[in-house]
């Protein structure tokens, strides 16, 4: 419980140091980067701690992390007070007017980092898929004077694989003082909480931009659709699956099935074209029945012949597993990414950025941002940067073309924000 009470006071102190800089970066979402502070406040103390370790520049200890949060607190302090030396109250003005979907916010963050904890403290073993591998990971990385980090797998070589959210779960665990294998199943529970929050953000940003374009007349300030629809964002990404638990209850109460050809039989996934067990009931009776439901596309030869299934795993599988793999670590940040886009196609980080083989319609500050973003995701999980970087080139186009129309020189702008 006081792990639980330590991890949930950092991220939220962390939060808060980061929304002024959230807010001064994220200035064409009606949220102002509010939902997406934890994460985007993560995201930079990790990578400057691991940069100020990999130079040799501070040690992996509480030094180097109070070294690299004083970086983001920098940046932050810069972003506040610069707007406070122009005598613009505009963010204490936004905290005001904004007070429904900042306690709508944090207590979804809170319920969610609960829930999840409570889950994982019913089953807190780590054993079996990549789970050891993972913590071995979070270890070395606890016990490396600097970086690259000690595989201890390995004696005498460095981890060889994109350990970035590996980084951040050891920094938290450091500053609160958690042992590891506490730490995993914590990190487990942020995770998903960031990713319930980023969601809720999302949508929240989106619905308002609907409204924003609506005709003045025909315009609804409704708080439910304000607060309470943006919450469908985190039920259908981290909670809802695809239908193969459904289709589990279904065969195990006999429904549909028939002797010869039938609708199990046509559906042709294993397990479920084979009779059902006798006698029935409601709760499949299988050893690890759920496991399925990650892997319900089949691959077949060209003569129909079936060769095997292909693995689906979606996020409530990942976070009922609990393997703090890479894919799971970088959900938030993948949310962030499209904030960013999103960001960007709603008309934010206008300005010019001049490079040396290119010019890009594009501020400083949200060219460095979103190379700090696609590099953070390539050290977290490095296929997210082929999505998430297509996305960004998408809104940014199309902002372009909303500013400026389309034409050949919006296809000469695409290859140089690719290059």
């Amino acid at each position: 419980m006081l792990y639980f009470l330590l991890w949930y006071i950092l991220s939220t102190l962390l939060g808060w140091l980061t929304f002024p800089l959230a807010y001064h970066i994220f200035p064409a979402l009606k949220d102002r980067g509010y939902t997406l502070a934890r994460a985007f406040g993560l995201l930079i103390w990790g990578y400057a701690f691991w940069l100020l370790a990999s130079f040799h520049i501070a040690q992996n200890d509480i030094g180097g992390l109070l070294l690299g949060l004083l970086v983001l607190a920098g940046l932050s302090g810069y972003a506040f007070f610069t707007q406070y030396a122009a005598r613009n109250t505009e963010l204490t003005d936004w905290l005001k007017q904004n007070k429904p979907l900042i306690i709508t916010t944090e207590i979804l963050f809170l319920l969610a980092f609960a829930l999840m904890a409570f889950i994982r403290s019913t089953s807190p073993e780590i054993l079996g898929t990549e789970k050891p591998m993972e913590l071995m990971m979070i270890q070395g990385i606890m016990n490396s004077p600097t970086f690259p980090p000690r595989d201890l797998w390995l004696s005498g070589y460095s981890i060889s694989y994109y350990y970035f959210g590996y980084v951040m779960t050891s920094m938290l665990a450091t500053m609160t003082g958690t042992p590891a294998t506490a730490a995993f199943n914590l990190m487990i529970a942020l995770i998903f909480a960031l990713s319930a929050v980023g969601a809720y953000g999302i949508l929240y940003n989106l619905l308002a931009y609907g409204q924003k374009s609506k005709v003045a007349g025909q315009r609804s300030d409704n708080p439910l659709s304000s607060f309470f629809f943006p919450l469908l964002a985190p039920l259908f990404l981290l909670l809802v699956s695809n239908a193969a638990g459904f289709l589990e209850v279904l065969h195990r109460l006999g429904l549909f099935w028939t002797e010869g050809k039938n609708f199990w039989t046509w559906l042709d996934l294993p397990e479920l074209r084979d009779a059902p067990t006798q006698p029935l009931g409601w709760i499949p009776d299988r050893y690890l029945w759920w496991w399925r439901a990650s892997r319900v596309v089949q691959d077949h030869d060209l003569r129909g012949n079936w060769t095997g299934d292909v693995i689906d795993e979606f996020p409530a599988f990942s976070f009922i597993l609990s393997d703090l793999h890479p894919h799971v670590l970088a959900i938030p940040f993948v949310l962030l990414a499209v904030a960013v886009a999103l960001n960007l196609f709603l008309g934010g980080f206008k300005g010019r950025t001049d490079l040396y083989f290119a010019r890009l319609n594009i501020s400083k500050t949200g060219f460095f941002i979103i190379t700090l973003l696609i590099g953070g995701l390539a050290f977290l999980n490095t296929w997210d940067i082929l999505i998430t970087g297509a996305l960004i080139l998408f809104a940014y186009v199309l902002a372009r073309v909303r500013e400026s129309g389309w034409g050949w020189e919006r296809l000469e702008e695409i290859g140089r924000a690719h290059v």
